[in-house]
């Protein structure tokens, strides 16, 4: 896979359709977009942390782990396009996994 940009956006489309093994064609693009803003807002909302502006040390050295948790978060939501009987209030284990370090806790 190519590398994720780490400066602006945490994942491309391009990064997405290589995780998800799809082709070049343009047919799904603008649903994988909605998906990758989505999983974007879900992993900062999960973690506290604003991907996007956020250069502390810490943010910037958990990019990849996050870049990573909405690759995974956009292939579960590409593949289950229907909620229906599913538990929607728990991010997937393996996501939960990768950032729990990441999380900010406010006191």
């Amino acid at each position: 896979m190519g590398a994720i940009s780490l400066v602006a956006e945490l994942v491309t489309l391009a990064d997405v359709k290589t995780h998800l093994r799809l082709g070049s064609s343009d047919r799904e693009d603008a649903y994988l977009g909605i998906l990758i803003a989505a999983a974007v807002r879900a992993i900062e909302g999960a973690t506290g942390c604003d991907f996007a502006t956020d250069v502390s040390p810490t943010a910037l050295r958990g990019r990849a782990v996050a870049a990573q948790a909405v690759l995974l978060l956009v292939g579960q939501w590409y593949a289950n396009r229907e909620a229906a009987g599913q538990n929607l209030t728990e991010l997937p284990l393996a996501i939960t996994f990768l950032i729990a370090p990441l999380r900010k806790f406010v006191v």
